[in-house]
């Protein structure tokens, strides 16, 4: 058995279950919105990943997030 979610189908659902066109246009907004930041973490980690396999001496001083300020 499957229990996979179909993230697709759950949008086409919930899009043809909206009666107003504020309703179907807040559905497209989080749709457009989810989308968006998925393919913004895919892009970031894939460049981090090339980074690390190109020029690995990038990493050499590296801080990340907090630690700037913590110093």
């Amino acid at each position: 058995m499957n229990n996979y979610i179909n993230p697709y189908s759950l949008i086409k659902e919930e899009f043809s279950e909206a009666t107003t066109i504020s309703q179907k246009i807040l559905v497209i907004s989080v749709s457009l919105w989810a989308a968006t930041l998925a393919t913004l973490s895919v892009t970031g980690a894939t460049y981090i990943i090339y980074e690390l396999i190109t020029n690995p001496s990038t990493f050499n001083n590296v801080t990340w997030g907090i630690f700037d300020t913590l110093g």
